[in-house]
């Protein structure tokens, strides 16, 4: 079993979660609210952003368990690869963020950590940068991220899906053009989530039994 890496364009450390404080709500379309906040010591906004989905919680850890197409869904990720597997729950990653001209593209390595709670069923990944791992790229190199996705399974049927994230991009991008991307970025990667979701219907994920 291969553990998954979020990604992002950015994140969160720890999870305190669901305080609205200082949030300000974004977007709220399709049934997916983002919100932003700024980040200390930083003119880049931070993210956070809800949604649930008709789903099995299997069906949906299986789609972060893909690393491979991860690029799919994922807004901005151009390719994920595995550069060491530690255990089936946590392993360390390159990933390759492909921006729309003209801003360069970007680079970063992330250790990932995947754990499942069995008294609740949620399951929480939770990302962040990985020193000593890109020694040489003709990217830049983002060094400044962390991530974390809640998979809450409900009632009814629903997985109720939380994701928060920050991401300082390097080199010279305007602020105003990634915090732009921070509020359209967690809807375009929501709703893919959402439509790749039957493709994993049958996969299975076995620490879930």
């Amino acid at each position: 079993m291969r553990i998954l890496v979020l990604i992002a364009i950015c994140t969160i450390l720890g999870y305190s979660g669901y305080s609205q404080e200082n949030w300000k709500l974004q977007k709220d379309k399709n049934e997916i609210k983002v919100w932003t906040k700024d980040y200390p010591d930083s003119k880049f906004k931070q993210f956070k952003a809800t949604t649930k989905i008709k789903a099995d919680l299997k069906n949906v850890v299986a789609v972060f368990m893909d690393i491979e197409n991860m690029g799919v869904w994922y807004d901005r990720v151009e390719k994920v690869t595995l550069v060491e597997k530690i255990s089936d729950m946590e392993g360390v990653y390159k990933i390759d963020f492909g921006l729309p001209w003209p801003v360069a593209d970007r680079i970063s390595a992330v250790r990932a950590v995947l754990s499942h709670d069995p008294a609740t069923n949620v399951v929480t990944v939770r990302t962040k940068y990985e020193d000593g791992i890109i020694t040489e790229s003709d990217r830049l190199v983002v060094t400044d991220m962390h991530s974390e996705w809640v998979l809450t399974p409900i009632e009814g049927g629903y997985v109720d899906i939380f994701h928060k994230g920050y991401m300082h991009p390097a080199g010279t991008l305007p602020a105003w053009i990634a915090n732009s991307g921070v509020k359209d970025g967690p809807v375009k990667t929501l709703t893919a989530l959402k439509e790749i979701l039957p493709q994993y219907a049958d996969v299975d994920v076995a620490f879930l039994k």
